[in-house]
């Protein structure tokens, strides 16, 4: 039969960690230029995002402009209505992903030089 040495003690530790959310999404305009057909490539979008929920990359662009304009960022697409915001795309749970992102202009063509990007958690 064993025993434990004289003073020694049993010791149990419970541990717990929060893991704060943090997302972000950023523009490159590496590869960007003219591309097959009408679409102009923009670059790129890289996505991180570790909300369990998921999250929306969501475009902002001067009211009233880029009107019919098609955004494409993989294979997920918009088309925008003049509105000034809209969501590009949506993710299911967390990501960390790289995108191309390409453009189709409306009617008015390019009638803006801003185009934003945020990602939010859902």
């Amino acid at each position: 039969m064993a025993s434990a040495p004289a003073g020694a003690e049993s010791l149990n530790f419970n541990l717990r960690a929060t893991v704060p959310v943090s997302c972000f999404v950023r523009h490159t305009a590496a590869g960007a230029g003219p591309s097959a057909g009408a679409a102009v490539a923009l670059g790129q979008i890289n996505e991180f995002c570790n909300a369990p929920g998921g999250y929306e990359v969501v475009v902002s662009y001067a009211p009233g402009t880029l009107r019919g304009a098609v955004l494409s960022v993989g294979n997920e697409q918009v088309v925008l209505n003049g509105s000034g915001q809209a969501v590009l795309s949506r993710a299911q749970g967390p990501r960390i992903r790289e995108r191309a992102l390409t453009a189709l202009p409306g009617a008015g063509g390019f009638d803006t030089d801003r185009i934003d990007f945020r990602i939010q958690p859902l």
